[in-house]
């Protein structure tokens, strides 16, 4: 069973670009009509539901920091899923047998229709769950504008929506969420979502577990083209337990950038000569620049 907290970070991990793009009736794309803020975040849910379309693929960097780990990687997504290549681990370029362990962990993944199939899988069930979650979220919050609505960036303020009646586990953590979204109203599509558990979370009355209020998420969006969006920034801090013995909370933040789009035939061999390649210019400019270095100059905070 996954962790509540593993829940909302895979409900606001949102990668691909526009298809089906909804705009207002009678309106077309560069068209901007005063809507209710509920019924723009209707139209931006629906956007990003469609954007689960494999229409794209994209190579780009991922730095990710946990309470336990710091790794700097590299990742191609493929028709057969994602794959990876670690750069550097808590700053340092990987050398000796790190480098030869990462090397044929890769190899051997590519080589590996098993490993693949399952990869594939896990992402496809995240992505599934991604869109139940998503498309809850017109009705169990309440949007409300915040300042003026001014050029194509609108702020929104969202809270628990107390018509809405949680019916399982998905719905019971969101249901504890409030905070605010940042949207592009011309092309409607999310730009920010920042929010915070409003109050505790049980479940069975805090006798099979709770989230504690407080915890915090943010997640930032990038357009990495005329019709693609990216998200390269997720932040998650949260504590609870689950059963009471289950410790679920999570500390994470990865930093997206650098998005380069690659063919939608893409190989797996093509992907791991892409990503030898680009742990060879990683050490070679860590080298040049200092061990250590080359994460803090490409490593780009929200």
């Amino acid at each position: 069973m996954r962790a509540a907290t593993t829940v909302i970070l895979l409900a606001f991990l949102m990668d691909a670009g526009v298809f089906g793009q909804r705009f207002p009736a009678g309106g077309q794309a560069g068209t901007v009509s005063v809507e209710s803020a509920h019924a723009l975040m209707k139209d931006v849910i629906y956007n990003e539901l469609h954007d689960r379309e494999k229409d794209s693929f994209w190579e780009y960097r991922s730095h990710v920091v946990t309470s336990r780990k710091d790794v700097l990687r590299e990742q191609i997504e493929t028709p057969e899923g994602p794959v990876y290549r670690v750069l550097a681990r808590s700053g340092k370029p990987l050398a000796g047998a790190q480098e030869t362990e990462e090397r044929a962990r890769l190899d051997e993944l590519l080589r590996s229709p098993e490993k693949l199939a399952k990869v594939e899988q896990e992402h496809e069930a995240d992505e599934a769950r991604l869109g139940k979650v998503m498309a809850l979220l017109p009705k169990a919050y309440v949007f409300r504008y915040v300042g003026a609505r001014t050029g194509d960036r609108v702020v929104m303020d969202f809270a628990p929506n107390p018509k809405f009646v949680p019916s399982g586990y998905m719905d019971r953590i969101l249901s504890g969420l409030a905070g605010q979204v940042v949207v592009n109203q011309r092309l409607k599509r999310m730009i920010s979502m920042d929010g915070h558990i409003a109050q505790r979370i049980n479940f069975g009355f805090g006798l099979l577990g709770y989230v504690e209020p407080g915890g915090t998420f943010r997640i930032h969006r990038t357009q990495v083209s005329a019709a693609h969006w990216k998200t390269d920034l997720v932040s998650v801090n949260v504590h609870g337990r689950i059963l009471l013995f289950s410790d679920v909370s999570k500390q994470e933040k990865e930093t997206r950038w650098g998005f380069t789009r690659v063919p939608l035939d893409i190989s797996l061999r093509q992907a791991g000569e892409d990503l030898r390649d680009a742990a060879s210019a990683y050490v070679a400019t860590a080298r040049t620049a200092g061990s250590g270095d080359t994460l803090a100059e490409n490593g780009r905070e929200q």
